[in-house]
């Protein structure tokens, strides 16, 4: 019988009013003990270990006398309520439930679990003074700040734009590759061929979807797909992207002024990674990127949040018309002579997300920025197509332009 079993049959102190298992009252006590202690995050792993086994003596030695555990048990505690303590407080405990996806604490302080898709109250409260601990333990800058941090993407509100909100989300951890997808029927063979030869051939691939998650699950789909004896460099300022991988470097630039972002990616560029993986919330940081890119580049898988295509397109040209003076079609040239693909991702009736459509990028003699759409999901089907190329030349094009009369045309045939 393991520790934890064997303390879950412990109950707490009789003098405790309400009885409960030994190992969640322990939790709960240290849980308090350290909220108590303000340095407490200032202390290393060892410092924090060596505390908390003083604090569980002491509990032993004055309230569970008749209880005996050894020091191998104690250590065992203290390295479990290390691994689940994350600083938030009696949030840790919903948090080190698996089954529990996100917690979010209301600016009164109630509290919100997501379990199997649906958000339900629990009988947790904090108070407004918890609530500010929590915040300003992250030291944020602004009113609205989005952190990564290990598994969980954290996103802090305080005034004045609300009253001290919380939202702790739990990152996916995504092992799928490709070849996953396809045996488990969310792609063909031919959609997996297809992506594997872009990576191999160093295509430059823009992804694009207007759900970050679904984002950040296809990113990282793509990045395990990557051939393993390949080097990836992921650049992300708070892209909900966990990798496990040792042929991958991952770079977070939430924090970095404009200079050092710009010192950092110098450094990458000059690793010369196989593949280069960036998504940015940060728009000046995207612009900076996305015109320090050149048709020279290779390998690079470039995410940016957008509804589709056409506005993925229109927002790259933007960035080329604020920046330097030329005309829209040559800031759209500009993107067809680095990326070499766009793909949109979106959800879907029957599957957490789909690719809706891929589209091959190139330019045509008159320098137009031509798309040609390759695959679709259409009807809850995949359809592959390689017919006419649709002309991206007119500055008002909507997405159904985008996507040419002739594709589907095709489709009905």
């Amino acid at each position: 019988m393991g520790i934890s079993d064997r303390l879950k049959n412990i109950k707490s102190s009789p003098n405790i009013v309400e009885e409960m298992p030994f190992s969640d009252f322990i939790t709960e006590a240290l849980t308090k003990k350290i909220s108590s202690i303000p340095v407490w995050y200032d202390y290393d792993y060892s410092k924090q270990f060596e505390l908390i086994l003083n604090f569980l003596d002491n509990k032993l030695n004055t309230e569970f006398e008749d209880l005996h555990l050894s020091e191998s048990e104690k250590k065992e505690i203290a390295e479990e309520f290390l691994k689940n303590n994350r600083g938030f407080g009696i949030l840790d405990k919903l948090l080190a439930d698996e089954d529990i996806d996100a917690v979010i604490v209301n600016s009164s302080g109630s509290v919100l679990i997501l379990q199997n898709g649906k958000y339900v109250k629990s009988d947790l409260v904090l108070s407004s003074l918890q609530s500010k601990e929590i915040i300003s333990r992250f030291k944020p800058e602004n009113p609205v700040s989005v952190i990564c941090q290990d598994d969980l993407q954290i996103t802090l509100i305080s005034p004045p734009v609300s009253n001290n909100m919380i939202i702790l989300k739990k990152i996916k951890a995504v092992t799928e590759n490709l070849s996953d997808l396809t045996a488990q029927g969310d792609i063909t063979f031919e959609i997996e061929d297809y992506f594997k030869n872009l990576l191999k051939s160093h295509k430059n691939i823009l992804i694009t979807g207007e759900d970050i998650d679904l984002l950040g699950e296809f990113a990282q789909v793509i990045i395990n797909s990557v051939d393993y004896s390949s080097r990836v460099a992921l650049i992300e300022d708070n892209m909900p992207i966990r990798t496990a991988f040792d042929n991958v470097s991952v770079f977070s630039v939430a924090s970095l002024e404009q200079k050092e972002f710009v010192s950092l990616l110098n450094t990458v560029r000059n690793l010369k990674p196989d593949n280069l993986v960036t998504s940015f919330y940060d728009l000046q940081k995207l612009a900076f990127y996305y015109l320090n890119t050149d048709e020279l580049a290779e390998g690079l898988v470039t995410i940016v949040p957008a509804k589709g295509i056409n506005e993925v397109i229109s927002k790259l040209t933007e960035i080329s018309l604020k920046a330097s003076k030329c005309t829209e079609k040559q800031a759209k040239l500009k993107l067809s002579s680095i990326y070499d693909n766009i793909v949109h991702i979106t959800k879907c009736d029957d599957k957490n997300y789909c690719i809706s459509s891929v589209m091959e990028v190139s330019s045509k003699k008159t320098s137009s920025l031509v798309t040609d759409e390759v695959i679709r999901y259409l009807d809850g089907v995949y359809v592959l197509d390689l017919g006419e190329a649709a002309v991206f030349d007119d500055d008002e094009a909507s997405e159904n332009e985008l996507h040419s009369d002739t594709f589907l045309a095709r489709l009905k045939r």
